[in-house]
């Protein structure tokens, strides 16, 4: 058995497997045309190591469907010269990254379109959580960026959640990363991680909302981090900072909004009791008061945007031209 896929181009690395761009050999032998056969996202691993791309496979069968979270089309094993190898089948992301994304825009956006985002992540992990998981390496390399239209026509993004190779089920308790520059235990990446989650190796649904919290801070401050010199620090220092976090420690911008600041309190609270759940930031001002004006100030803003140049696939660009709603 050969690969039942033509990839196409390397796409990146995953948690636990390598993630090309592809399209079904089986659609293209009888296509007329390679554009016409849909294209898709593989992440692949050898099959002898494939125990989290199955696990992974699992949860987005439980998980259902979700529309902001990626898509899985199936999973299946393939053979190249020799070699088997275990695939996932996922929905493409034209627009690439939330990352890609914001160093697009000079690392930032203006809060109208952070909150109008924020609620898609949110609505994704309520889902997630609802059903039941932990995402547990929430950042903006793992939320993914699809071109789509409003009710006005216009052009925007969507979000969804992906990469789910550290997630886990609530309460599920015996497996843990050890971070090798930090030395603590950690599932997913330090530099989102809750303080509960590197003390006491607590990864549970309060620490997806820690780590939305950092996202939000990053797309309204251009930061990749709340933590100072974040770059200049070893994983031990990091560490430390966040395990004696305080929540006075939290530097909040003064050109953030009132609802702004209060939304990342909610979200970065130490205390994970006092943290709010996805369901009650759904309903916070931040995510209410803006996305109801938000279509209004989209069309009254056409003439301002910036129209969105289709991605190709074949090139090696993944960032569309973002349409503003400045």
């Amino acid at each position: 058995m050969g690969s039942l896929w033509v990839k196409r181009r390397f796409l990146g690395r995953g948690s636990f497997g390598s993630v090309f761009l592809a399209q079904s050999a089986a659609s293209l032998a009888y296509s007329k045309s390679p554009a016409l056969v849909p294209f898709v996202a593989l992440k692949a691993c050898l099959a002898s190591r494939s125990w989290s791309l199955r696990l992974e496979n699992d949860m987005f069968e439980e998980l259902g469907s979700c529309n902001e979270i990626v898509k899985c089309f199936g999973s299946g094993i393939s053979i190249e010269d020799g070699v088997e190898y275990f695939e996932l089948v996922l929905e493409y992301a034209a627009g690439g990254t939330l990352e890609e994304l914001l160093r697009f825009r000079g690392g930032k956006m203006p809060e109208t379109e952070a909150s109008y985002y924020t609620k898609m992540l949110l609505k994704g992990l309520s889902h997630v959580h609802t059903k039941g998981y932990v995402h547990c390496d929430m950042k903006p390399g793992n939320i993914l960026v699809f071109p789509c239209k409003n009710p006005f026509g216009l052009v925007t993004y969507s979000l969804k959640l992906a990469d789910f190779g550290s997630a886990k089920r609530a309460g599920e308790t015996g497996f843990e990363f050890v971070d090798p520059s930090s030395g603590y235990k950690n599932r997913g990446t330090l530099l989102y991680s809750s303080p509960e989650s590197v003390v006491f190796g607590e990864h549970e649904a309060p620490m997806d909302i820690w780590s939305l919290g950092c996202v939000v801070f990053h797309m309204l401050t251009g930061k990749r981090s709340m933590w100072p010199n974040n770059f200049n620090v070893d994983g031990i220092v990091l560490g430390d900072m966040i395990a004696n976090y305080q929540d006075c420690g939290l530097v909040l911008l003064d050109d953030l909004s009132s609802n702004a600041k209060d939304f990342l309190r909610r979200c970065l609270a130490r205390n994970t009791e006092e943290r709010w759940t996805a369901d009650e930031l759904l309903k916070h001002p931040f995510i209410t008061q803006i996305s109801k004006v938000l279509p209004m100030s989209e069309a009254s803003q056409t003439r301002k945007m910036m129209g969105f140049q289709k991605i190709d696939p074949f090139s090696s660009s993944l960032v569309a031209p973002f349409v503003s709603v400045n």
